[in-house]
């Protein structure tokens, strides 16, 4: 049961965190890029502390694991966030 619930928030959190590339794209030269970064940084905190506060898994290596799956859940949803909304890196060369 905690299982599925720590999966839906984690679902949540990677959406919002994808979601907030949209507000970041337009503004990336002008510090939406520092917002995206921090977002991403808090989603990985959260999602690797979801399914220890939860308790999701029997152990603390299945713990573990879903904290891995999550942060993968949420890397992959930044760096598609960051493509999907066409997000620039590189503002200005000179």
């Amino acid at each position: 049961m905690h299982d599925s619930r720590a999966f839906g928030i984690a679902a949540v959190v990677a959406l919002c965190q994808a979601g907030s590339a949209v507000w970041a794209a337009p503004r990336s030269c002008d510090g939406g890029l520092e917002f995206y970064a921090g977002v991403g940084f808090g989603a990985l905190v959260v999602m690797a502390s979801l399914p220890f506060v939860l308790r999701c898994g029997e152990t603390t290596a299945g713990r573990m694991g879903w904290a891995f799956l999550f942060i993968l859940m949420s890397a992959a949803a930044w760096v598609g966030g960051l493509f999907v909304a066409d997000v620039r890196l590189l503002c200005r060369l000179f």
